[in-house]
């Protein structure tokens, strides 16, 4: 596998087409933030019902899983094998 690095120069229509979009994104959700700071997690649909704690503990979940992946994955590189073998028998298992 032959991987070649370079440097991006940043003047395509595409680039500039990217920023944008990422701009438009950070601005939508800066947008829904402010929306909900003043308006109240309400808007969300939460409720004495439905526990405001909930989305931070599946966040917390989410960076948990995201790590004990990267640690999965890392095996490959820190001990110089191909694990691909075990992570699709195990995928094949969870089928």
């Amino acid at each position: 596998m032959n991987i070649r690095y370079e440097e991006t120069q940043g003047r395509s229509l595409g680039f500039y087409a990217l920023v944008a979009g990422l701009g438009v994104l950070i601005l939508a959700a800066l947008g829904a933030v402010y929306y909900m700071e003043h308006n109240g997690h309400h808007v969300t649909g939460m409720s004495n019902r439905i526990v405001w704690g909930v989305p931070h503990v599946f966040a917390l979940f989410l960076i948990v899983a995201a790590s004990g992946a990267l640690n999965v994955a890392s095996i490959a590189s820190v001990f110089g094998k191909n694990y691909t073998s075990l992570c699709l028998d195990y995928l094949a298992w969870c089928h």
